[in-house]
């Protein structure tokens, strides 16, 4: 069974602050992806009220370093949100100029993502402000200044029903597909085998060649994205699995031979705030890129192997993927609510029939 610390030298160090314990990364405070009700950009603002217009202290302005965005990302947890402990320094190191925080009187008030992935794709992600601060147009504003920096990209994000007509305004068109955020728990009848038939492997993604990887991952999402996905799969308390396909023996000489083989799928499971203050972190699994059912399901159970008995577990799964949901369901998963991606210029060569675990909502 695969060890969920397997970068136990670089375990969650625990820090008192106050009296209190806090979990923190060497180098970098806590971190996560925040969602208005877990749902990619949808923010907790409205429109403009009356008497909103005292703005001269009110400024949006770049966010510097992976802690500045752990500050937004711990409003999420406050919220009851359950954010990745560990997600903001990879959201940074995707894109270090996409992240912005919205201050009234040098107090920070409010937070937006929109992270270039690649020269022609953005996401709109990370859309939360302060409960004293909502319904006074600050949030409104701070997006109708940041969207007008993403330029002829084609932007995407997730969204909830009630918000769908929201972003319409702002030239986002529902996509074909939506995402259901699902909930199980670990339990003792999960056995890890490492065979998913068909001459079929599963390995530790440090055993494979990184660029290998990349090349899969992009293959899926449709666009490059190597310094998120470096950061991601060595996130501490990260496990990450590749399925490897052995194709034919090669011959090196007269004497040996090696194994031709091939990467045909990888997921990955990490630690989530829920469950922080005990030390009984819950996990969410994502992503997991399959080339199909066999290998999607084997990663799934795999990876749900790795979670402790009775401990939480989530997983996004897209509802078009019918091998996916099948797989979830199975497992007797509970669901726990949906949204819809959004584009402003349409899929740009998501792989959706391949994707049985959605990365994030933020970043695809």
């Amino acid at each position: 069974m695969y060890s969920v610390l397997k970068n136990s030298p670089r375990c969650l160090a625990a820090l008192r602050v106050n009296g209190q314990k806090r979990w923190q990364s060497p180098g970098t405070s806590p971190s996560s992806s925040v969602r208005a009700k877990e749902g990619g950009a949808r923010g907790k603002d409205d429109q403009p009220s009356k008497g909103s217009d005292k703005t001269e202290h009110y400024h949006v302005r770049l966010m510097t370093s992976p802690s500045e965005l752990s500050l937004l990302l711990e409003w999420a947890v406050a919220e009851g949100w359950n954010p990745g402990v560990y997600d903001a320094e990879s959201y940074f190191r995707q894109d270090p100029t996409g992240f912005y925080l919205a201050e009234l009187d040098s107090v920070p008030i409010g937070g937006l993502g929109s992270v270039k992935c690649g020269e022609d794709l953005g996401s709109m992600c990370l859309y939360v402000v302060k409960p004293p601060f909502r319904g006074k147009g600050y949030g409104y504003r701070m997006w109708k200044e940041v969207i007008k920096k993403t330029g002829n990209r084609n932007m995407f994000l997730e969204s909830v029903a009630a918000q769908q007509s929201n972003y319409e305004k702002s030239g986002f068109v529902p996509g074909s597909w939506q995402t259901t955020r699902f909930r199980g728990v670990g339990r003792d009848d999960v056995h890890n085998v490492g065979y998913a038939g068909n001459h079929v492997t599963l390995v530790s993604v440090d055993e494979v060649d990184f660029e290998d990887l990349c090349a899969f991952d992009q293959r899926v999402f449709g666009a490059p994205r190597p310094a998120f996905l470096k950061s991601w799969i060595n996130q501490p308390g990260m496990v990450g699995l590749v399925a490897i396909e052995n194709l034919k023996l090669i011959n090196i000489d007269d004497h040996n031979q090696n194994r031709e083989s091939t990467i045909v799928g990888y997921g990955c499971i990490r630690l989530c705030y829920e469950g922080y203050q005990s030390a009984t972190f819950s996990r969410k699994i994502g992503p997991i890129f399959a080339e199909s059912s066999t290998v999607g399901s084997q990663l799934f159970t795999a990876l749900v192997a790795t979670v402790p008995l009775g401990i939480p577990f989530y997983i996004d799964v897209i509802n078009t993927n019918e091998g996916a949901m099948r797989m979830v369901e199975g497992f007797g998963v509970e669901s726990m609510f949906q949204t819809t991606r959004m584009f402003t210029k349409g899929n740009w060569g998501v792989q959706t029939s391949l994707i049985y675990g959605q990365t994030t909502l933020e970043m695809g």
